[in-house]
């Protein structure tokens, strides 16, 4: 009889998962952020911790994942509202180096090292640290870095209507030259644009409009 109770248990858990995954989003597979780890974490121990304690029903196990994946769903919508919040429970972009200066108390605040740096721009493609003109820290502890040479990249200047400065800084441009180049293309309000991505051979701007939603296949 427990046996076949632990077997429920796995299969209310696999599906709970899945829905988890579903409501929460598939971002937390990556672990994007800080807060993406801590969750996983914490919800393999419920899964782990309740299937085989003999004395916690499916209806509550059922119940304990409803609550957790309601508590994130929660805690993901006011980050979402409330920058503050947000780099509270998911962390924030570290600036490591801009326009060729590296910033001292940037890497302690990453805790990071010259020689791990030096390793993590290896695996992209950097082996000169001499050469890194623009470098951060992401949430999820990555390095994003790149060189004077901007031929070979192309950045998001504008999230959701709203100016990502980390990069137009990285640049080496200012909020007056990104309006100037908004303008040039059509677009005199920043919060009607979905993105905006700059190469230095194009401006690939979306406005925030129903018609650039793709409709996806089920089938």
């Amino acid at each position: 009889m427990e046996n076949l109770q632990i077997g429920f248990k796995l299969v209310v858990a696999l599906f709970a998962v899945l829905m988890y995954i579903k409501i929460i989003g598939r971002t937390i597979l990556n672990h994007v952020s800080g807060l993406d780890l801590v969750q996983n974490i914490i919800l393999g121990g419920l899964v782990g911790g309740i299937i085989y304690n003999p004395n916690v029903s499916i209806l509550k196990f059922a119940f304990v994942l409803f609550i957790w994946t309601f508590i994130i769903s929660f805690v993901a919508y006011v980050c979402r509202k409330n920058g503050k919040l947000r780099r509270l429970f998911e962390g924030q972009i570290i600036p490591l180096v801009r326009k060729g200066k590296m910033n001292e108390g940037g890497f302690k605040k990453a805790k990071l090292d010259i020689l791990t740096y030096s390793n993590l721009l290896k695996n992209i493609g950097i082996y000169d640290i001499s050469d890194v003109y623009f470098a951060q820290m992401e949430k999820n502890g990555a390095i994003t870095a790149f060189t004077n040479n901007f031929d070979n990249y192309a950045v998001l200047l504008v999230i959701e209507g709203k100016i990502n400065f980390s990069y137009l800084d990285g640049i080496g441009k200012d909020e007056e030259w990104l309006n100037e180049a908004l303008k040039k293309e059509g677009y005199d309000d920043i919060e009607k644009i979905f993105i905006a991505q700059w190469s230095p051979e194009k401006f690939l701007i979306i406005p925030k409009s129903k018609e650039h939603k793709v409709k996806l296949d089920d089938n």
